[in-house]
């Protein structure tokens, strides 16, 4: 049977190949092949989990500079803002409106979390069909309507498989509480699918998407010449193992994902990677980006900017309501920055744009450079760059934090937290851990102070139990038994801060407060041994004729 007729909208260029490193980066190479490497580490080192400091490092320098190739791709000239001003200045403003709606409002905020989530996979499917695209015209391929049609409804069938596992029923949600202590929760709202649905629609989606696949990799194999199929290839086995490959583990409960290669974080690097390498080449075409260091550097501080710059004006010292950074205000930033990309991504890379096409896929020369500004716009520029470069101190204090302490210098973690907490970025669980590590220390003071910073922040129980411990350390009961009372009024039934309180109030003489907590903790937990023993004890000593004896420890 004949191909049928190339689409007129896509016509075929001159034909060019595909360099080794088009394929790493801009097919996803580089990501498939880390898969069986990660795999054999894995296994070596027993663990599927990155360590926090790679994490936080592969944030700062990848997946960062990704925000910032869109922000600097819109903003920085001023030919651009005019062409997407509509885009980048209103729906920045409705963007920038609900989050800090959100920060004051759970279910705004909520809102915000969950339509990231479920445009995150649209936005990758739509990058790795687009970059398909691109391939397929730059190696001289002209792709018919139907066969583009089939191989876009792949993709979009892959997404509908993530949607349905983020929607099915029992899903966990993103506890938030906020400094009041009301405890209000940022949820992803999810529509709550029940199995006896979800089942056939994943059987009826799962057979669409590989007939699709198959229909449309047959056209293909008839309508492009085969070293264009090979980056086509590659992006579609990187779009199954993102996104069909862990909707199906999750809702067949068949086989289990959870590896290195399949994490968020490194998913999201391939994505930033292959985002970079794509904007670095139009940057380059167009005379804005000669050389890729000091290209990555500038979308690395603009990018790092994004996330810094909302959370320190919507902190709970500032503008913002009552979301700590870490009870839910990074979650809000987070949505924010990627909402703000996808809506700028979309308006940006159409093929069909001229200038996108010119560069992209024909590979015209480079565009003559722009006229120098102004001495004044020059002065604004340099003021702009230097904040760009603090925030990026401030994403770095957050990594030097981190390895302080998990080198075990918790000194040091502390005294950059109480930087971190000026620019909105103290973290209520770090304190905690902190606070822990200065009690095994000895510190007491140190504990103390650290433990009350994180319940000021975000009133837990673990805050006011650790609180309450430090000041017994240092001899303080009545303030212990207040802290180990407010940790109740967080949560009425912990165990172990009613052991706390009964015992502490035992040994400041309220006898009738102290068997109250006892007698409520054993109700909780009934083997524990000390409890029982002292509140015989107290019983006691209400009735001369029972001996009071000694608890043990």
């Amino acid at each position: 049977m004949a191909a049928s007729a190339p689409d007129p909208a896509f016509p075929a260029p001159a034909p060019s190949r595909a360099s080794a490193l088009d394929l790493l980066l801009g097919a996803g190479g580089a990501y498939l092949l880390s898969i069986p490497l990660l795999g054999w580490w894995a296994g070596r080192a027993g663990g599927s989990d990155w360590p926090l400091a790679l994490v936080w490092g592969l944030s700062i320098l990848v997946n960062a500079p990704h925000y910032g190739a869109t922000l600097l791709r819109v903003y920085g000239r001023p030919a651009e803002r005019r062409k997407y001003a509509r885009v980048a200045g209103w729906a920045t403003a409705l963007l920038l409106g609900s989050f800090w709606w959100g920060t004051w409002n759970a279910w705004v905020g909520s809102a915000l979390v969950t339509l990231y989530f479920s445009w995150s996979p649209w936005h990758f499917a739509a990058q790795n069909f687009g970059i398909a695209l691109l391939f397929l015209r730059r190696q001289g391929a002209s792709v018919s309507t139907p066969t583009r049609r089939l191989l876009q409804a792949s993709f979009a069938l892959s997404i509908l498989l993530t949607l349905l596992a983020l929607n099915v029923e029992g899903s966990s949600s993103l506890p938030a509480p906020t400094r009041s202590g009301q405890a209000p929760r940022i949820d992803l709202l999810r529509l709550g699918i029940a199995p006896g649905i979800a089942g056939p629609v994943l059987l009826a989606s799962a057979l669409a998407y590989a007939l699709c696949l198959a229909v449309a990799g047959w056209r293909l194999t008839r309508e492009a010449p085969p070293r264009s199929l090979l980056p086509v290839a590659s992006l579609v086995l990187c779009q199954a193992l993102w996104f069909t490959l862990p909707a199906l583990a999750q809702l067949t409960g068949r086989f289990d994902l959870r590896t290195l290669a399949f994490t968020a974080i490194w998913i999201s690097a391939a994505h930033s990677a292959q985002y970079l390498w794509v904007t670095h080449h139009f940057a380059r075409r167009r005379g804005e980006a000669p050389r890729l260091p000091a290209y990555l550097a500038r979308t690395t501080l603009v990018g790092n900017a994004a996330f810094v710059i909302p959370a320190f004006l919507c902190a709970p010292s500032l503008l913002g309501g009552n979301l700590s950074f870490d009870a839910g205000l990074a979650s809000l930033v987070f949505a924010l920055v990627n909402l703000h990309h996808f809506v700028l991504d979309g308006a940006i890379w159409k093929l069909r744009d001229g200038s996108v096409t010119r560069f992209l896929v024909r590979g015209d020369a480079p565009e003559a450079g722009t006229m120098p500004a102004r001495s004044g716009a020059l002065a604004l520029r340099k003021a702009i760059w230097i904040v760009f470069a603090l925030c990026l101190g401030v994403e770095a204090g957050e990594l030097l934090r981190q390895q302080a302490q998990r080198l075990g210098a918790p000194k040091l973690a502390s005294r950059v937290l109480d930087g971190l907490a000026w620019v909105g970025r103290d973290h209520e669980i770090a304190r905690i851990r902190l606070g822990r590590s200065f009690l095994e220390a000895g510190d007491a003071e140190s504990a103390r102070r650290e433990f009350a910073r994180s319940a000021d922040a975000q009133p837990s129980k673990a805050a006011w139990g650790g609180l309450g411990r430090a000041l017994e350390r240092l001899g303080d009961l009545p303030a212990a038994a207040r802290a180990y009372e407010a940790g109740l009024a967080v949560d009425p039934a912990d165990a172990e801060l009613l052991r706390s309180s009964g015992f502490a109030h035992r040994r400041l003489g309220e006898l009738a407060i102290a068997r109250e907590r006892l007698q409520d903790s054993l109700r909780v937990d009934p083997g524990h041994r000390r409890a029982r023993h002292v509140l015989r004890s107290l019983q006691a000593a209400e009735n001369p004729g029972v001996p009071e004896g000694e608890p043990p420890n």
